[in-house]
């Protein structure tokens, strides 16, 4: 790692309460970073000033071009440079002469590569050319070799990959800006998720996770963290960070590196030291961090977290239309271990037979419900109603295909109706697997917006389910 002294403080205020950004490499030319960077932060109605930067052009986008940081006169809180490395450092010059003269400028993001992930000499030595005059004056820096930052609340997008997007509770933290855009675009379609801030950290060689993990812990408008984190130069106060903030709200990681040469992949990547597969693995656990093991749990956990509410103990209904995928459902929930199946109330049992078909499979075994492929949109109304009602079930995971013969935007909406038909401190998480994927996009999309996250795969919803048990489990230890 590249050291320099810092005067720097923890606050990221200047990162998401800014007032004016420019973007130092700004482009007119359509398709190129410095375009879109000057294009998204456009779209997510930032209430600053924006300020392009470009010697060669009078304006971008209907923005008035400057040609460089000393001809605007108006506050500047955070300055992006997306520009060719060596001339990176030659802009952290000009960056370091008006905050010497105007004391603005908080935050630089740097989106360029070509530092210390490169792994060799010249690397290094230009990294510490670009951050010693931004850090040694108090400046943070983002990055370098990185996505930037989102703040949908804010209004400011630094990215050149990400515009306008929905908001909501789930705020990312990443090594990887390809990794965690392609989340963001995955779930877009369907509104899957609601973002509150996102940021990619890079090469992370002065805002780190453990900064933005303490940041988002106070946030009012986080409500879960994803972290994607593929080393950290400080492990054990990363671990100590995550442990503190799990006991305000949860933490969902994905570590690369489980593997050596994945180790070697990840430094190659970001220049972060991987470290040990395993000790992250239990120091996580013991801090209460809920780690997943696959792209779509990961993807999964963090939008549930952010959509449902905790269950309050560890009894699941499997609530299903189809046998095959009710089966697997419940293997993988009793294969993790802190899954139990909810013993069925005999009033549930008794209600449940009075409507539904004689060949119904209500409780063989307790916690199962098949309701058979005869089941109508209107009866699923009211079989959630039932269930939900159950005060010895704690969560639901409802599979369907569901049948050609029902419409699926009937069908949403009645499921929809059940559940908001309880009031919130009633109710519990229920996670729908809608095993046609986006051939049923127009109810999975109704049930989404309703906050009731849809899923591929019976699999990866149990996954899910126990996650959020765990979770819960480890708050009710520490008394949170």
């Amino acid at each position: 790692m590249v050291h320099v002294e810092t005067t720097a403080g923890s606050s990221l205020d200047g990162l998401f309460k800014a007032e004016g950004i420019a973007i130092i490499g700004a482009s007119s030319k359509v398709g190129k970073p410095g375009n879109k960077i000057v294009e998204y932060a456009l779209e997510l109605d930032f209430k600053g000033e924006i300020y392009p930067i470009n010697p060669g052009a009078e304006e971008i986008m209907g923005l008035k071009c400057y040609r460089d940081l000393e001809a605007i006169e108006g506050k500047v809180d955070i300055v992006v440079v997306v520009l060719h490395s060596d001339d990176c450092v030659t802009a952290a010059q000009k960056i370091a002469q008006r905050k010497d003269e105007k004391g603005d400028i908080s935050v630089v993001v740097v989106v360029s590569g070509g530092f210390s992930e490169r792994g060799d000499e010249e690397g290094r030595e230009r990294e510490k050319a670009l951050l010693e005059p931004l850090m040694s004056r108090g400046i943070r820096v983002v990055g370098p070799n990185c996505q930037g930052i989102i703040d949908t609340y804010q209004g400011i997008n630094t990215t050149f990959d990400v515009g306008k997007y929905k908001k909501g509770g789930l705020s990312v933290i990443t090594q990887s800006g390809a990794f965690a855009v392609s989340y963001l675009m995955w779930a877009d379609p369907l509104g899957m998720l609601g973002l509150s801030k996102f940021v990619s950290v890079g090469n992370m060689r002065d805002v780190s996770a453990i900064d933005l993990l303490n940041y988002f812990a106070d946030d009012e408008s986080t409500k879960v963290i994803a972290l994607y984190l593929e080393g950290a130069n400080e492990a054990r106060k990363l671990i100590e960070t995550a442990a503190e903030v799990s006991k305000k709200k949860p933490i969902v990681t994905m570590k690369a590196g489980r593997t050596e040469l994945g180790g070697r992949a990840a430094q190659s990547h970001t220049g972060s030291i991987a470290g040990s597969f395993e000790m992250y693995k239990g120091a996580f656990r013991q801090s209460g961090v809920i780690q997943t093991f696959n792209v779509p749990e990961f993807y999964h956990t963090a939008a549930a977290f952010s959509k449902m509410p905790m269950p309050k103990g560890n009894r699941v209904c499997v609530l299903t239309v189809v046998g095959g995928p009710g089966t697997l459902c419940v293997d993988e929930l009793i294969t993790s271990g802190v899954v139990e199946l909810a013993k069925l109330s005999e009033e549930t049992k008794s209600r449940l037979k009075e409507i539904l078909a004689p060949t119904a499979n209500v409780g063989k075994p307790d916690g199962y419900i098949d309701m058979t492929g005869s089941v109508s949109e209107t009866l699923h109304k009211e079989v959630f109603k039932i269930v939900l009602s159950d005060k010895n079930i704690d969560g639901v995971i409802y599979l369907t295909t569901p049948p050609a013969f029902l419409d699926e935007e009937l069908l949403a909406k009645n499921i929809v109706s059940a559940y908001q038909s309880f009031p919130e401190e009633e109710r519990k998480p229920v996670l729908s697997v809608l095993l046609y994927g986006f051939s049923v996009a127009k109810g999975r999309r109704i049930m989404e917006d309703a906050d009731m996250p849809t899923l591929d795969y019976p699999d990866t919803a149990a996954q899910v389910m126990a996650n959020m048990i765990r979770y819960s489990q480890y708050r009710s230890r520490n008394n949170c």
